[in-house]
């Protein structure tokens, strides 16, 4: 007899259950209950469908659902051979060692140790409090980089081997991405939350857009053109003194991986608060999430890229805040197939405070 939760099946047991067969006895699974699964982890597979998996497997050639204690399924099936993974050495539970020796059970430890069925969960399906717990432990302590980290060494310093920002290198690597947000948005105002040194603002008025910005950075000023300066504020984009519903369109783009978790929180109640109509974002998101929480950073790119989230956190944000997701507009504004782009239309009104 074998016995396990076997969820999910994985290649572990398989050379468990060939090492069992190997002793030249039939091969029964005592497949354990959805109870017992449910106390370990959340239920992949119920106990019928672990049991249809197993029984088709060739070293198998019983299997025993049990809905008791391992111990039981030994009073009753009473084996030849009990096999186990060498891991259960020294901490087989008494009773079952008990029965074992009263019954005349040899028990036998097998190396068979490849994988673990608790760990393929919990890489896809962590615990949810332990998820939350470790979400809050990386929440708490995030620290924002001091405004001075994007001085005009961080936008036009040598390191910039690819993304240079001097008007006319912007100009090239935006393209055509001005005449689309004119062509999708027709915006009137134009507010660009984290607009730098204001160069999309300055090829959005060269075409008829009018774009404000605000800028955390002192240094945006100086690189800013004559004609956009005037129209650049420094202040965060998180707390900025803005009128609700001020601008047709707000802009935030390549910004919220740069923020912490709950600066992004309050940038996008901001920028909901502040739009009209529509929010055009653009960031970095998590490559591979396995949770809603999950959170890396991005050194490698940039030392201020601290916080890559889950994409449906963002959305969940900005859906929180009264904005409905417009992904057939995304499909236009991701032109060059970054998949970096959300686009949000304010879909409940402002309420105005009395306070």
């Amino acid at each position: 007899m074998v016995a396990g939760g076997f969820d999910p099946v994985h290649e572990g047991h398989i050379a468990y259950f060939k090492a069992a067969a190997g002793f030249g006895f039939p091969v029964l699974c005592c497949i354990d209950g959805d109870e017992y699964i449910s106390r370990k982890h959340r239920l992949l597979l119920t106990h019928r469908q672990r049991a249809a998996v197993i029984d088709a497997l060739a070293p198998i050639a019983y299997t025993y659902l049990n809905t008791e204690k391992t111990v039981e399924a030994l009073r009753l099936i009473r084996p030849r051979l009990f096999v186990k993974g060498n891991d259960w050495g020294g901490r087989l539970p008494p009773d079952e060692l008990s029965v074992c020796r009263k019954l005349g059970i040899e028990v036998v430890f097998v190396d068979t140790k490849l994988n673990s069925s608790s760990a393929l969960i919990r890489r896809f399906h962590p615990p949810e409090e332990e998820t939350l717990n470790a979400f809050e432990q990386l929440v708490l302590t995030q620290t924002m980089p001091a405004a001075a980290a994007y001085d005009q060494e961080y936008f036009q310093g040598p390191w910039r081997t690819v993304d240079r920002y001097d008007l006319e290198s912007r100009r090239e690597i935006e393209g055509r991405h001005p005449d689309v947000i004119k062509e999708v948005f027709s915006p009137q105002r134009v507010m660009d939350m984290g607009c730098g040194p204001g160069y999309l603002m300055h090829l959005l008025n060269e075409i008829g857009v009018y774009a404000e910005g605000l800028d955390i950075s002192p240094s945006s000023l100086a690189m800013a053109t004559d004609e956009i300066r005037p129209r650049i504020r420094i202040s965060s984009i998180v707390d900025v003194k803005i009128p609700s519903c001020s601008y047709d369109l707000v802009i935030c783009r390549e910004v919220l991986e740069h923020l912490p978790v709950i600066d992004v929180n309050l940038a996008v109640q901001n920028m909901c608060r502040i739009s009209s109509h529509f929010v055009y974002v653009t960031t970095r998101f998590h490559p591979a999430p396995t949770t809603l929480l999950d959170v890396t950073n991005q050194h490698d790119v940039d030392p201020t890229h601290i916080t890559l989230m889950n994409k449906n956190l963002l959305c969940l944000m900005f859906v929180l805040n009264g904005f409905r997701r417009r992904e057939d507009l995304e499909v236009r504004m991701d032109w060059l197939k970054k998949g970096r782009v959300l686009v949000y239309e304010r879909a409940i009104a402002v309420k105005q405070r009395t306070d």
